[in-house]
């Protein structure tokens, strides 16, 4: 493959901090790019370089940016849309507000300028050509009236057409910055399929495991200002981090031995050693240094720690037969939950289905129109809320979570040091007194982390906690969630989040609750079929309307029916079984064995869901034809 781009001798430095030092990397044509690393080690920031908006620090030897094709184009699909600077546009439009150039002819023919020569450069731009391709995916993600103004979308439909403008690009390279925020699953999945199917070059920044391991065909890893690159896949990567913390421990020992024999050596009196060895005394020296690197380099941990109020009521929240409508908008019909004090439940369903409107119901902020709502008397919900709303920005960590004290009061009944409450959170001590405003996405994120994990509940609420947080501290939160002895609710895209902590999962659907054993894959096949009917919906509909003479069906025909009535329960329980194996799948201690027995699984799966597909097709058009 050829190289599109190289980077050397890459330094930069904010103030005291330093993002890169001496880092270097290469990217060729056709590569599927993960890029990861803890948040404010500069994955963004890198982003920034390529495009051009930010520039390294002069260093020697030199910075070197290597384009060896010059003519190919970077294209960057930000965390967040720029909506402020594009009032005009529209979601029909929107896409010209990564054309500059476009955007600039379309403002003249909005002006009544309709020379010739306006649509000629507008064509030779391949303006046509983009605008087709960007309304193209818009259809697939749903949407239906392009007309509206973007400052009145959601986050989720926001989402979606950040993912139009980046599908519809035509650049040699995508840089793509988290963006399954705010999605549902299905969506993601569509996300999914799309890049799979890609020619494109790309360089993706997710905390998405599952979509990391199934879009990417390279790992390129940002620590401690250095960039490593690994080829393979992610599950590959998790492999070789694996031996790498092996050999780690391993050298540790080893130089923690030799540090204490050669203190023993250098204890002894001058006459016990004899002529002091000057080699050997910088050799003590070298060890010191060594173990002190080692350490360094040994994985920081978030020390997690969510407070429960110990209550003994086995059931916290009760609904029975509860209906609940917004004055032009049906939300739940007859609706019956219960939340128990233990329950790990995963709430999931599409971006306006009423995940939010039920934990306020829960938390009482909104009155059921009718049924029966019973609560556990002073019942304690915190919710972790992805909006961040409750941050400060122009305080510092230490004051929201100091609160002026020197100690922080935690929820049951200790007290920590704010410097060491912070320090568990990986804030450093310049960042505690930094404005929040300074901070990354994800340090926000973890400050918030720190900020609601002071308190005491009897219900956690986790509103897409793993939005902009980094993979290493999402497994951690994952840990903690699984040892935690009281209720959680977790609404999260995550499907790895989900299946690693839930052992119940609701779907809300067609107004109600579903209510399935297990995580994500245990509800995935449900999802798959609902998805499926909704893509046969149309044409189920145009056969309805088609005035053609029933035939009825042949004895073959008749036969082959009931065949394929067979072979899709057949293939259904083999999905539902593949799922319920891949979901027991042991991440943290992956062998070559395991994770060549993962994929198998996996491409076993997708073989099995055409063959349902190609099944259902079949099924379908023998039915409609039969006569009762």
């Amino acid at each position: 493959m050829s190289i599109l781009l190289n980077l050397q001798n890459l330094s930069l430095s904010f103030g005291s901090k330093s993002i890169f030092n001496q880092a270097e990397l290469t990217v060729h044509e056709g590569e599927k790019i993960g890029l990861i690393g803890l948040n404010g080690q500069g994955k963004s920031t890198l982003f920034k370089i390529l495009t051009g908006e930010v520039t390294p620090d002069e260093s020697k030897p030199p910075f070197i940016y290597d384009r060896r094709n010059e003519n190919f184009d970077i294209f960057y699909i930000p965390q967040e849309l720029n909506i402020k600077d594009f009032p005009l546009l529209t979601i029909e439009n929107y896409f010209l507000a990564f054309y500059p150039e476009l955007y600039s002819l379309q403002l003249k023919i909005d002006e009544g300028d309709t020379s010739p020569e306006i649509f000629e450069k507008f064509e030779k731009l391949n303006g046509w050509g983009i605008q087709n391709n960007y309304l193209s995916y818009l259809k697939g993600f749903d949407f239906q009236n392009l007309d509206k103004s973007l400052d009145k979308l959601s986050g989720g439909e926001r989402r979606k057409i950040a993912l139009s403008v980046g599908l519809s690009s035509e650049a040699k390279l995508i840089l793509w910055d988290e963006p399954t925020n705010h999605l549902d699953i299905e969506t993601i999945e569509r996300f999914e399929d799309e890049l799979i199917k890609s020619k494109k070059t790309y360089l993706i920044i997710s905390h998405d495991r599952y979509l990391l391991n199934h879009t990417t065909d390279k790992i390129v890893h940002i620590e401690q200002g250095k960039i490593t690159s690994f080829k393979g896949k992610y599950l590959d990567y998790l492999i070789y981090l694996e031996e790498k913390e092996a050999e780690l421990a391993k050298n540790l020992d080893k130089l923690e031995n030799r540090h204490r024999r050669e203190l023993a050596w250098m204890r002894q009196g001058v006459k016990a050693r004899g002529t002091r060895s000057k080699k050997r005394v910088e050799g003590f020296h070298d060890i010191k240094s060594g173990i002190q690197e080692l350490k360094e380099r040994s994985k920081k941990k978030v020390n997690l720690s969510l407070k429960h109020s110990g209550r003994k009521s086995k059931e916290l929240i009760r609904i029975e037969e509860g209906n609940f409508s917004f004055p032009d908008l049906k939300v739940f019909n007859q609706l019956d939950l219960v939340v128990a004090k233990k329950d790990r439940i995963a709430l999931i369903g599409p971006n306006g289905a009423g995940k939010s409107t039920l934990i306020n119901i829960f938390r009482e902020k909104l009155k059921l129109n009718s049924g029966k709502f019973k609560a556990a008397q002073d019942l304690k919900i915190v919710v972790f809320d992805q909006n961040r709303e409750s941050l400060n920005e122009e305080m510092t960590p230490l004051e929201i979570v100091g609160e002026g004290n020197d100690f922080v009061a935690l929820g049951d009944g200790t007290r920590k040091h704010v410097h060491s409450y912070l320090a568990d959170f990986l804030f450093s001590s310049d960042q505690i007194n930094r404005p929040v405003a300074t901070l990354s996405g994800g340090e926000k994120n973890r400050l918030q982390l720190a900020m609601f994990m002071r308190s005491m509940a009897d219900l956690w609420v986790f509103d897409e906690p793993t939005n902009d947080l980094d993979i290493e501290t999402i497994e951690l939160l994952e840990k903690e969630l699984k040892s935690y002895e009281a209720a959680v609710i977790i609404i999260s895209h995550d499907r790895a989040f989900v299946d690693n902590i839930c052992e119940k999962t609701w779907l809300i659907h067609d107004n109600n609750i579903e209510a399935f054993e297990g995580g994500y894959t245990q509800v995935a096949p449900y999802l798959h079929a609902l998805a499926m009917e909704k893509k046969l919906e149309p044409q189920v509909k145009a056969k309805a309307n088609e005035k053609v003479e029933e035939k009825g069906l042949s004895y073959a025909e008749k036969k082959k029916l009931k065949e394929l009535a067979l072979l899709i329960e057949e293939s259904e329980n083999q999905i539902i079984d593949l799922d319920k194996k891949l979901g027991s799948f042991d991440f943290e201690n992956l062998t070559e064995q395991k994770r060549l027995s993962y994929e198998g699984l996996v491409k076993l799966k997708e073989q099995t869901e055409n063959k349902l597909s190609e099944s259902y097709e079949q099924w379908e058009d023998l039915e409609s034809r039969s006569i009762d």
